[in-house]
């Protein structure tokens, strides 16, 4: 169980307030008792022995989008997210997993068995599924691939670690006297692997025009969905898998690109509250400490380590408006939102939506198979936001952003297209 019990942290609450008007599961159901103070001050009860964790105490605690709106606005910084991390590792043990997740979460942990059965998928999809032309709209949508006219959770023949392994030395560099890196690893991400697979050939595109190797090495999955769900033995697994992965090659590289925010937040701090519940935590931990400081987002080390912004300036300025959505993992947990957005601007016009940093509803797997009613309304202010700005493109580096935006807007009738920023930043480098 992590350091931070749920007393302590409890009684450091104030009950200021301050969390509840951006908080997201209160900006849908308007219910103290899901707020971040209510949380709190439940599990400060559930610590006490108060608070038994029966259902209704239950479906409390997985209402959490895991946003972490409030640990930015809360003048404490009190770390809301991990208890309720913690609290679901808790339930988890007490009520089990739902079959499907554990189906789920089992083909995460077997790569070669996951390969398969989303090729197969991929295969069958056109005699499986059909476009959903209903006008109905809050129900469960998640995860059939086409939703209306768009596509929600698109599939691939081949994912991209099956595409693409070992190293990668660039054919076609622009011309760079000033390189100042020759090698960087890959960490691509389940979604960026199987269903948004241009994210990485992007990336493979813009390493290859700035003369820069890339290594794709053996990886696993983050173990993001398990962590948010409470399958705390299924994320231990993989955390180790991927730690004794990236050690291997670690010191033959300058930096580990992550395209994708979940799974950067995920690695850089959730690993070590993860692994506080394994019985060897500070061995892991001490491993990972000498990894991390390698692990960066992909437009955050491209933006400040390489001439990208200087080949961009060059190329010509592209049709279409932009509005930029900041994920929360992004953001307010790792800090990074100017450096796409500077990128970004070189090439194309950056219109602001009204609040680029509202949580845009995702919420994990938990939530979009459990609490689609939450998702649905939590969603539908995104899309509102990114109509009212008028951009025909919408761009965010997180593709669980990318497929609860395309669902909120295909709900609302926007018209605009997502696109990743590595994407828009290979197009505008010429990527056919």
């Amino acid at each position: 169980m992590s350091s931070l019990d749920f007393k302590t942290i409890s009684q450091a609450c104030v009950k200021c307030g301050k969390c509840i008007p951006s908080c997201t599961i209160y900006q849908v159901n308007r219910d103290e008792s899901t707020s971040p103070r209510g949380f709190l001050d439940l599990l400060g009860a559930y610590e006490r022995g108060d608070l038994p964790l029966d259902k209704n105490a239950k479906t409390i605690f997985e209402s959490c989008f895991l946003c972490t709106t409030c640990v930015q606005t809360c003048p404490s910084s009190l770390p809301v997210d991990v208890m309720i991390e913690n609290i679901r590792v808790a339930i988890a043990q007490k009520y089990g997993i739902a079959w499907y997740k554990r189906v789920f979460f089992y083909l995460l942990k077997h790569r070669a068995l996951m390969d398969f059965v989303f090729s197969f998928v991929y295969f069958i999809a056109p005699c499986a599924f059909k476009s959903d032309t209903t006008k109905t709209k809050n129900r469960l949508r998640f995860p059939l691939p086409k939703m209306g006219k768009r596509t929600i959770f698109p599939f691939s023949s081949k994912s991209f670690l099956q595409r693409h392994s070992g190293e990668i030395p660039p054919q076609k560099p622009l011309k760079n006297p000033k390189l100042k890196h020759n090698k960087v690893a890959i960490f691509i991400g389940c979604l960026s692997n199987y269903n948004y697979t241009n994210v990485g050939e992007s990336l493979l595109f813009v390493l290859d025009r700035l003369g820069i190797t890339a290594l794709i090495p053996k990886q696993e999955c983050c173990g993001a969905p398990a962590y948010f769900s409470g399958d705390i033995q299924s994320v231990l697994f993989l955390i180790k898998k991927n730690i004794a992965q990236m050690e291997r090659f670690i010191d033959e590289v300058d930096a580990i690109l992550i395209p994708e925010a979940t799974c950067a937040a995920m690695l850089i701090e959730d690993w070590k509250h993860a692994l506080e519940h394994d019985k060897d935590a500070q061995k892991w931990q001490d491993r990972l400490e000498k990894l991390i400081p390698k692990m960066k987002m992909a437009s955050l080390w491209l933006e400040s380590q390489t001439a990208l912004s200087e080949f961009l300036s060059q190329s010509p300025k592209l049709a279409g408006n932009i509005t930029y959505h900041d994920p929360c993992h992004a953001r307010k947990v790792l800090g990074i939102y100017k450096e796409p957005r500077d990128l970004l601007g070189k090439n194309y016009s950056l219109v602001e939506m009204s609040d680029s940093s509202r949580c845009c509803g995702f919420g994990g797997v938990s939530m979009q198979s459990d609490r689609y009613d939450l998702v649905f309304k939590a969603g539908m202010p995104k899309a509102q936001m990114i109509k009212e700005s008028g951009a025909n493109i919408v761009s965010a580096e997180c593709s669980a952003c990318r497929m609860q935006i395309n669902n909120a807007m295909d709900n609302a009738g926007v018209q605009a297209t997502f696109l990743h920023p590595l994407e828009l930043i290979a197009n505008a480098l010429g990527k056919s």
